[in-house]
């Protein structure tokens, strides 16, 4: 089965996105997160980077904070998508694979460590339609590990039949962990190479895709 990230591997307009978090943080917590921070932490989700970075809150107070981070968050990619239609667009070859994957009747699963709410937003505004695709995202779990196990279980597979696409060296270092191949896409190649990754697509074409596949059941089988 197949398990996808969204942001910067499904749809664009990273840059958007991550200016509306970083607004919808520093408006609910009163200061700014900075590069040193991302640099110093090894989980990345939305609930991640909050609790995080308010580690010295109690955990209730925590969780009220992620839920105004996640609220003005939404409102600000609202207001985004109004002002620009395409600030939020399927990526190069995303619809035709994710047509033929469901042509040829193969799982698939999103896991992201977005909210449920942001990223559903987001994905309406690039029109990718998921019905009937499980999605895990970080409203049930902390960890982007543990989301991509959980979109796994919903799908009723198990994670020897899984491969992950993804965009970022947290989600590389997921598929370590839990031991799955991982196909690098997106605009931070070069980060993936050095971080280890050796699947890595320009797009999201289905013929460059089908033949990274067939190089990864190749790997498992030998």
């Amino acid at each position: 089965m197949i398990v996808f990230d969204v942001d910067g591997t499904l749809i664009g307009g990273e840059s958007t996105d991550w200016a509306s978090f970083g607004a919808a943080f520093e408006e609910a917590a009163g200061f700014a997160l900075d590069a040193a921070f991302f640099e110093s932490i090894e989980e990345v989700t939305a609930r991640a980077i909050v609790h995080q970075a308010l580690d010295s809150l109690p955990l209730h107070e925590k969780e009220e904070m992620e839920r105004a981070v996640c609220e003005g968050f939404l409102k600000r990619l609202m207001q985004a998508h109004e002002s620009d239609p395409l600030s939020f667009t399927a990526t190069e070859g995303a619809l035709d694979l994710l047509l033929d994957l469901k042509e040829k009747g193969i799982p698939v699963a999103i896991a992201t460590g977005d909210w449920r709410e942001t990223i559903s937003f987001k994905l309406r505004a690039a029109g990718i339609s998921i019905e009937g695709i499980p999605m895990m995202t970080c409203s049930e779990f902390y960890s982007r590990a543990d989301i991509i196990s959980g979109a796994v279980t919903k799908a009723g597979r198990s994670l020897r039949e899984a491969v992950y696409v993804g965009d970022g060296t947290w989600d590389y270092r997921a598929c370590k962990k839990l031991g799955i191949p991982f196909v690098g896409v997106g605009h931070k190649k070069e980060k993936l190479r050095d971080a280890g990754a050796t699947h890595i697509l320009p797009d999201l074409h289905p013929a460059g895709f089908w033949r990274v596949a067939e190089a990864i059941q190749f790997t498992r089988s030998t």
